[in-house]
């Protein structure tokens, strides 16, 4: 059973490249979106991957508890305004449907 202190661990490695599977899915999911939208998307979706390195969290496991907690460190940490935070784990949401589709039918999770 995963604890609070396991989903808020902080690693202080430096982010490790993007896995293949983790690319292929960052590009599907861009591949949707062009100018403005896609620059917005990307850096959106930047910070999610950013956050999930921090911690040492491979954004292709990602649950709802790490999701809840990414949404809290938006709120309670980098006190975005509640427009960026819904914005931002909107994209998060649509990012981690489209992978998990893309696993599922991969024969993943």
């Amino acid at each position: 059973m995963m604890t609070f202190t396991d989903l808020t661990f902080a690693a202080s490695d430096p982010p490790a490249p993007l896995t293949g599977q983790l690319r292929l899915a960052v590009a599907a999911y861009l591949a949707r979106f062009t100018g403005s939208s896609r620059e917005h998307t990307e850096s959106d979706l930047r910070c999610y991957l950013a956050w999930c390195a921090e911690r040492g969290l491979d954004p292709l496991a990602a649950r709802r508890p790490h999701l809840e907690l990414y949404i809290r460190w938006m709120q309670e940490i980098r006190h975005f305004k509640p427009s960026t935070v819904s914005r931002r784990f909107s994209v998060t949401a649509g990012f981690e449907v489209l992978a998990t589709t893309q696993a599922r039918c991969a024969g993943g999770r």
